[in-house]
């Protein structure tokens, strides 16, 4: 039984951080570059000031990289001038890959031909001491969002850029991401990560971690999202992560969204409470729909503008917004500007009660919390000494199954269904332990769904060509 606790924080990490720093891409990083830098930084740029000064609306992130610098540092005034409260830089899926000659390569021809050969900000090939000159002025948070299963030297090379928020985790960016990266590797490489995010963290500028909650952001039901969540928080406490950030994307469901919202942050503040991680502080980021967008951009901006709401509605901390070109190809900076004005205005002319429910509401949250509840003991009743062992092997057993996976140690036996409403059911659970009673009632839920349409192929297909 692995029990979480601050006893399987890495001791030697300074060992293990000489080794990464020593790859022929980290330059001229040393161990102390990130650690004088940071002393310096504005405190506005940390994201748990942010949150401390956040008025009632969430914070608002547009997503947005691109290859050369100077497209960069535009794009970043760009989303700074239309309201954005965090700064993303997306990088691009060579760096992801620790592919960076390549990504060099392309970014010297995208500089040499003006055109962009890269889907994003090739960090390690640009370096942290050109990175810092793309945020001199700035006073807002600099959000890093890759996708990366060994993030380590891009962790070390963004905390030395000035950038302390680092989204991922070493199942959220692994399942969803990669085939055959292995899980084990995967969850030690984030532990790294972890741990030199609190190396580099003071009580008052802590570094910022953010898991991604959409996983696949194909048909995920919310219970493993929530059980996924929770992990991750209590990996990065172990290795002293203080401030942290659990998030879910729009299900489909108005009512599942609130419930989903209610019961993530219930569960996330009582593991860490339970296990000693009482210190750490957490937020609650909600992503704007990952599924298919409509090519009309009309169509488009109601969409986004719905998913503001909902935002509001569950008095979520930060929302992470899409454009109105999602269909259409990678967004333009005007568009991704266009596309926070547009939050910011329903934002600024809306606001919603502290707490917004109701009986249907109740009985949803009600039935993701004991589900999430019966896979996390099971998590902690399975071997290992340490917590990410037993993760691994919730895995290799279908304790925890994700939907649509691509990964090699994802069961993919958990089959996943929208009910009459447009929430997410479990119609079958594989191997994911969930109680008797709550397999029963999503077979309930789903039967109004199945009645009318026939087939159950015929309606999978249907909700999966919502989400892709």
């Amino acid at each position: 039984m692995a029990i979480p606790s601050a006893h399987a924080r890495i001791d030697d990490i300074e060992k293990y951080r000489e080794r990464v720093i020593a790859h022929p891409w980290a330059q001229d990083l040393t161990r102390d570059s990130a650690r004088s830098y940071l002393g310096d930084l504005p405190r506005r740029r940390f994201p748990a000031v942010a949150y401390a000064e956040k008025g009632d609306a969430p914070l608002i992130q547009p997503r947005g990289g691109v290859p050369t610098f100077a497209d960069q540092q535009a794009l970043t005034r760009q989303l700074d001038e239309a309201g954005a409260d965090f700064i993303p830089l997306t990088i691009d899926s060579n760096t992801r890959h620790n592919r960076y000659d390549v990504a060099a390569e392309l970014l010297a021809r995208s500089e040499e031909e003006e055109k962009n050969y890269l889907n994003g900000y090739p960090l390690i090939a640009h370096g942290f001491r050109l990175t810092r000159d793309l945020y001199r002025d700035l006073d807002k948070p600099v959000s890093l969002r890759h996708g990366t299963p060994d993030a380590r030297l891009l962790a070390e090379v963004a905390l030395a850029s000035g950038i302390v928020e680092i989204e991922g985790g070493g199942i959220c960016y692994c399942l969803p991401y990669s085939e055959g990266f292995p899980l084990d590797r995967c969850l030690l490489y984030w532990q790294y990560v972890d741990r030199i995010c609190a190396l580099h963290s003071t009580d008052a500028a802590p570094v910022h971690r953010e898991s991604f909650g959409p996983l696949t952001a194909t048909m995920v039901p919310p219970s493993l999202v929530v059980v996924v969540q929770i992990l991750e928080a209590l990996l990065a406490a172990e290795q002293g992560v203080t401030s942290f950030a659990v998030s879910f994307a729009q299900t489909g469901s108005p009512s599942q969204d609130v419930a989903t919202a209610q019961v993530l942050r219930k569960l996330v503040r009582h593991y860490l409470d339970s296990f000693g991680f009482e210190a750490v502080n957490t937020f609650l980021v909600y992503h704007q729909w990952m599924g298919q967008f409509p090519t009309d951009r009309t169509c488009a901006a109601a969409l986004i503008t719905a998913s503001a709401q909902i935002g509001g509605m569950i008095g979520a901390d930060k929302i992470v917004v899409k454009t109105t070109d999602e269909a259409l190809g990678v967004p333009t900076a005007a568009i991704n500007a266009e596309a926070v004005r547009n939050v910011r205005y329903v934002f600024d002319r809306f606001r919603w009660a502290d707490q917004i429910g109701s009986s249907h509401v109740e009985v949803e949250a009600e039935l993701i919390e004991s589900e999430a509840r019966s896979v996390i003991e099971a998590i902690f009743d399975l071997p290992g000494e340490l917590l990410w062992e037993s993760v691994f092997r919730a895995f290799q057993q279908g304790v925890i199954d994700i939907p649509f996976s691509p990964h090699i140690d994802n069961a993919n036996q958990l089959i996943t269904m929208r009910d009459a409403n447009g929430s997410i059911r479990i119609k079958e659970s594989g191997n994911v332990p969930i109680q008797q009673a709550d397999r029963k009632r999503e077979r309930e839920l789903l039967a109004s769904r199945e009645k009318a349409s026939g087939k159950t192929f015929r309606s999978l297909l249907v909700d999966i060509n919502m989400m892709s």
